[in-house]
């Protein structure tokens, strides 16, 4: 074999050795990013059954206040009921949203700006859905007893208002400790805490996509 022709070959096997790595650097590209896709089911579901949830607030809440219109108090708490129901459909919604817009086929870098901002939304979300419990279950439980014929604010009002004073101290305990984790000092346990709040699913989605990206960087 002439010098000519070994150079062509060379060059030849040099190009597909490149193509086939090129490959293979996207196939495993693929394989992370769909791994990445496939972690964010559970939080699909939780958010499809928070919409699901919120559904049922609604229809209870409907239910009570159109059936104890004259009582206000009853009214009252069957209209906060509807309330929170459309307010956790429309976060759960939100989220949905923001979930399904993520383009896997976009560079790793925006793809984890998205997960990022996908991760705050579920934060912030979770805690305006979650947080109000501390107040809420005092007029669901009024609600509930509406719904069997019990007017639980004319039987215990000690008991409505003490749930009432307690959740609120809760609330304002669980806003003051929040505070407290923001210090410079404490930056670990908030970033645990945050960590926590954003849930499994996408703290995994994030990890993935890190390894994509540092994958890429080599």
């Amino acid at each position: 074999m002439e010098l000519d022709e070994l150079k062509q070959a060379w060059q030849t096997l040099g190009r597909q050795l490149e193509r086939n790595e090129a490959i293979g650097r996207q196939l495993l590209r693929d394989q992370k990013l769909a791994g990445a896709r496939k972690s964010l089911l559970p939080l699909a579901v939780g958010q499809s059954l928070q919409i699901l949830f919120g559904i049922a607030c609604i229809v209870l809440g409907v239910a009570c206040w159109s059936q104890h219109a004259g009582v206000p108090h009853v009214l009252a708490a069957g209209i906060t009921l509807h309330a929170y129901g459309i307010a956790i459909i429309l976060l759960g919604g939100i989220t949905l949203w923001r979930l399904r817009r993520i383009d896997y086929s976009s560079p790793v870098l925006t793809i984890q700006k998205d997960i990022l901002a996908l991760r705050r939304l579920y934060i912030r979300g979770g805690m305006a859905a979650g947080l109000p419990w501390w107040m809420l279950w005092v007029p669901a439980a009024m609600v509930l007893a509406a719904l069997v014929g019990v007017d639980l604010y004319a039987r215990a009002p000690v008991m409505v208002w003490s749930g009432l004073a307690s959740g609120l101290l809760g609330l304002l305990a669980t806003w003051g400790f929040h505070r407290w984790t923001r210090h410079p000092k404490r930056a670990a346990l908030g970033k645990k805490l945050d960590d926590s709040a954003a849930g499994h699913s996408i703290r995994r989605s994030q990890r993935i996509l890190d390894e994509v990206a540092a994958f890429e960087r080599e």
